[in-house]
């Protein structure tokens, strides 16, 4: 039996993936229950989550989903692999760098929004390190859950020594008091393509938030709903600095090292909604300190038209309109 995951040979015995801690499901199997020496260091992980997603939490614009879903791995990699023996064969790159700095460029939005929709571009690209962007979409509803989905490139792992390779889907909600959700991301077979064109989304159905993404490329899609808590709209900020989780685009990227100005451009782009105004804002965080910025800057307010406009800060350009918007090149 293999792993869905990182497909590492498994033992029908195992709850959990010794190599990468994805939790298995033998159903049908006839397996017999783990004891209960294994539901207490499962318990310990769950809470050990919850305390991490709580440090995550705190920073200007907190970071994205699989940040902590890597949190949850690691934790319950930990707890399993007691035996040095079945940990040797993880798939992961190691770097010789650690993610320390997480460098950010947003559009915040100004208005409120019922539903948000935007296309990406799939673009690969890596630091010297080996760790890779995300690309965001970010909505914050009218009850004060913040709520991110996106498509991220080599995401480093809790650690911050390591990644997983390639393009993944994200997901992730906070809650009011900035807590974290259970940070455990299904993740599917993705089959985004360098080039490909990804919608994000996020809409309210049925008393939840649908987060979900599409490749119009290849048709790979992922959508997983939450709940709304009575939330109805998507608002938009009244300044800048008018919120800590803003309703807004972002590409966001850790390194190893301060001030890394490299980047490619990648698109996000919308034809049906114009966004009438917001701010263009640009930053690097240290998140084990996240209340003292690296460096940060918004723009002026930009109301937004046809033409694109630019804003530039610490060697870092962006540029909106109101259907588009683009990070990078540097």
């Amino acid at each position: 039996m293999k792993c869905p995951v990182c497909h590492s040979e498994l033992q029908t015995s195992s709850s959990f993936c010794p190599f990468c801690g994805t939790r298995l499901d033998w159903t049908g199997s006839g397996r017999q229950s783990p004891p209960p020496a294994r539901h207490v260091g499962v318990a310990v992980g769950l809470i050990a989550l919850i305390v991490l997603g709580g440090l995550f939490a705190s920073g200007v614009l907190v970071s994205a989903a699989t940040r902590l879903y890597e949190d949850a791995r690691n934790v319950l990699r930990n707890l399993t692999c007691l035996n040095p023996a079945l940990c040797t064969n993880s798939t992961f790159p190691t770097t010789t760098g650690k993610a320390t700095y997480d460098q950010q460029m947003s559009l915040v939005f100004t208005q409120d929004f019922y539903s948000l929709s935007f296309n990406v571009t799939a673009v690969p690209q890596t630091d010297s390190s080996g760790f890779g962007p995300a690309y965001l979409l970010n909505g914050l509803s009218d009850t004060g859950y913040w709520y991110q989905v996106g498509l991220a490139y080599n995401w480093p792992l809790a650690s911050g020594t390591s990644y997983d390779s390639g393009f993944h889907f994200i997901w992730e909600v906070f809650y009011p008091n900035g807590t974290t959700n259970n940070p455990v991301l299904s993740r599917v077979p993705d089959n985004v393509n360098q080039g490909d064109t990804v919608r994000l989304s996020l809409s309210f159905s049925s008393g939840s938030v649908i987060m979900s993404t599409f490749d119009y490329n290849s048709g790979a899609s992922s959508s997983h709903p939450y709940t709304a808590a009575g939330g109805t709209i998507f608002k938009g900020s009244s300044s800048s600095r008018g919120t800590r989780t803003p309703t807004s685009l972002m590409t966001e990227w850790y390194h190893a090292g301060s001030f890394e100005p490299s980047m490619k451009q990648v698109t996000y782009s919308e034809q049906n909604v114009p966004v009438s105004s917001g701010w263009i804002c640009i930053g690097e965080y240290a998140p084990s300190n996240p209340n003292s910025a690296v460096f940060g800057q918004c723009s002026s307010e930009l109301l937004l038209g046809s033409q694109t406009q630019q804003f530039s800060y610490h060697g870092l350009n962006a540029y909106a309109s109101q259907y588009l918007f683009q990070t990078g090149p540097s």
